[in-house]
């Protein structure tokens, strides 16, 4: 299994999680090799959710050099994490992995021979462009295996730009304002959720979902 070793980036998450509580606990001190034998996702999760409610109190008292460390040790733990995200979307091969826009994401799905994807935008975001009659880009055999897009140059099949009211794109566009594309990615249901309203808008404009590859089924976050 992917997360069954104990990579640097679990470590990191470790030590961060020490680093956070030092000041409130006495442990403050690194994962043993027997303890980072036998952890799991599941247990830093789970470490996460029990302080997070006390998250603000702990940094209003946190020291400069602490919260400096642990900024830095969550980046170095994200820049890690990212790329194995990356690695559970399918795509169809020869299409190259689109970058979601930052501030958003992408839904995905792939259908025969061509992936379709939706650009979504966070809360409090707009696209660069009108697009609300242009739901998705696609790659495929019929683009030559290259992805469809607005812009001009670079790979970004759209950009979220901040903006205080969303009219560029369709109405299902924008993930819900209780939401991001990151909230919707750590909840099954909420994936499940936007990929079928897009398969659902798919199948309105004529794609026949049945030759879908579920497997390939995706929801990227940019950064």
């Amino acid at each position: 299994m992917l997360f069954n070793p104990c990579p640097l980036w679990k470590t990191l998450f470790f030590v961060s999680l020490a680093v956070l509580l030092a000041d409130f606990t006495e442990i403050g001190a690194f994962a043993s090799p027997d303890e980072c034998e036998s952890a799991t996702i599941d247990d830093v999760n789970e470490s996460i959710e029990k302080y997070s409610k006390c998250f603000h109190e702990m940094m209003t008292k946190g020291e400069k050099a602490s919260i400096n460390f642990l900024v830095w040790r969550l980046q170095e733990t994200l820049d890690l994490l990212r790329p194995v995200q990356e690695k559970f979307c399918k795509q169809l091969p020869p299409c190259p992995l689109p970058p979601a826009p930052r501030n958003g994401g992408l839904v995905c799905v792939t259908i025969g021979n061509a992936q379709y994807c939706k650009p979504m935008c966070n809360k409090g975001y707009d696209f660069q462009f009108l697009r609300r009659s242009r739901l998705y880009e696609v790659c495929g055999n019929a683009t030559g295996f290259s992805w469809t897009t607005q812009l001009v140059g670079g790979k970004a099949l759209a950009v979220c730009n901040p903006s205080e009211i969303a009219i560029s794109g369709a109405e299902s566009a924008y993930f819900p304002t209780n939401s991001t594309c990151l909230h919707t990615l750590a909840f099954t249901e909420a994936q499940t959720e936007q990929l079928n309203i897009f398969l659902k808008e798919l199948g309105e404009k004529g794609i026949d979902g049945s030759n879908r590859d579920k497997e390939a089924d995706c929801i990227i976050c940019g950064y």
